[in-house]
């Protein structure tokens, strides 16, 4: 008999449960950000008439708003809770999308600072608040549930959005931020049921709850102070850096130029990345669960490690055919680490996280995944047109070596924690895993 843990509602009372509604909602908030994914650069520059420089301040508006309020957020998840502070994320979410669907060209910063805002409070609660509402055991599942539905809702919309914009031109494309920014309330609507229904969120103790600015400051800091902590940072950042960030900005580029494959091509390799999380990612969660998460992510470097001798491999292809064949193989290879990394890497960092404190420091590797997202085409891109897919490789290679130490002193950290009784959280180490 499996056991009802929080977030759960007994099979016995019948209806939705509390992980239904939150995966509903969150599908709904995908698919609207799917609409606008393709869409808000070109309507950005050719709608509204902004220039390049001005798409450009858009996205660095973006970006450093959901930078600065991250670790902020984080801390204040901690002295108070973490539902109502998502919540008033999507609230916040709701309204730039809106701004930009009216159409002015004056409006487009606050469109940004509010989307970027909002964007990055909910990410730097949202590990806390999965815990808080269906359990620590539960939280690799929850999120690589919402990876599995972010690849379909995203495409789908993304398709979507390009047939609305189409058809439709300008009207099409503020249709689609118009439907955008309702997308945030109705998750926000529904998180509140879910928060409703889902078990008791305990209060911080009164200490926590009483600390001054001074202490929130240093709640947000402490993780990039921690020096067992900083192994965790480096490990997001190379992922994002080296992975995750560049499967949209840079793999295109990297494809396009060094086989001189068409558009049409990396769209091909691009759906098969996405079709493979979809298919695969029931398996890893399990095979994750089984093998531990430190093991998962050891696994899912290798498997990046593999990907690197299948895109070597590309250019040499006798005709275009072949060159796709090889390049589908990578971006299947490349999903499969994907998979292993989205349950995986969440339960590392609560694991090294002090009591108390795991909506500030979950907070500070979403500040570090917002950073990689900018620093991967930065760095990686200049890297290949100086130096070339050779180069191009060579850097992916040391990256992947930096991930390997970052893991290995986790491990290290890990079996020490163990020997000498747990400061932190113990992290989950399967039977097979030390052995």
């Amino acid at each position: 008999m499996s056991a009802v843990g929080p977030g759960t509602r007994h099979p016995a009372r019948g209806g939705p449960t509390p992980r239904h509604g939150y995966l509903l909602g969150w599908g709904v908030t995908t698919l609207g950000s799917g609409l606008v994914f393709p869409l808000t650069a070109v309507y950005l520059r050719d709608h509204l008439g902004l220039p390049v420089s001005g798409v450009s301040l858009y996205f660095a508006l973006f970006a450093a708003a959901g930078l600065v309020v991250n670790p902020f957020a984080g801390a204040l998840a901690d002295r108070w809770r973490p539902g109502p502070i998502a919540v008033a994320a999507t609230l916040v979410q709701t309204v730039g999308p809106l701004l930009l669907a009216l159409g002015s060209a004056r409006l487009s910063v606050a469109a940004a600072l509010f989307s970027g805002a909002g964007t990055g409070v909910f990410y730097a609660v949202q590990t806390p608040l999965l815990i808080s509402v269906f359990g620590k055991d539960r939280l690799g599942r929850m999120l690589a549930s919402q990876f599995r539905i972010s690849a379909a809702t995203m495409g789908a919309g993304s398709i979507l959005g390009g047939l609305l914009a189409g058809s439709l031109g300008e009207a099409g494309y503020r249709l689609c931020f118009a439907v955008n920014g309702p997308s945030y309330l109705v998750f926000g609507l529904i998180l509140c049921a879910v928060l409703r229904r889902g078990a008791p969120t305990p209060r911080p103790s009164a200490a926590a709850a009483a600390r001054g600015p001074g202490r929130a400051l240093g709640a947000a800091l402490a993780p990039f102070t921690d020096r067992v902590f900083l192994w965790a940072l480096l490990l997001q950042g190379v992922l994002v850096i080296f992975g995750l960030g560049q499967i949209e900005s840079v793999t295109p580029i990297v494809l396009r130029d060094s086989a001189q494959m068409a558009v049409s091509g990396v769209s091909v390799v691009l759906a098969v990345n996405s079709v493979t999380v979809i298919a695969v990612q029931g398996l890893a969660v399990r095979v994750a669960e089984r093998i531990g998460p430190m093991r998962s992510l050891e696994t899912a470097v290798l498997t990046w490690c593999l990907g690197l001798l299948v895109l070597w491999s590309v250019p040499a292809a006798p005709d275009a055919r072949g060159a796709l064949l090889l390049a589908s193989g990578y971006g299947l290879v490349f999903g499969i680490g994907q998979c292993l990394i989205s349950p995986s890497f969440q339960p590392v960092v609560v694991a090294h996280a002090p009591p108390g404190r795991v909506a500030a420091y979950s907070a500070s590797t979403s500040l570090i995944y917002g950073m990689g997202n900018l620093i991967a085409p930065a760095v990686c891109l200049p890297v290949f047109t100086s130096g070339g897919l050779g180069g191009y490789l060579w850097l992916q290679a040391a990256g992947y070596a930096a991930a390997g130490v970052a893991l290995l002193s986790l491990r290290r950290h890990a079996a020490r924690t163990r020997e000498r009784g747990p400061e932190r959280d113990p992290l989950p180490v399967s039977p097979e895993a030390d052995q």
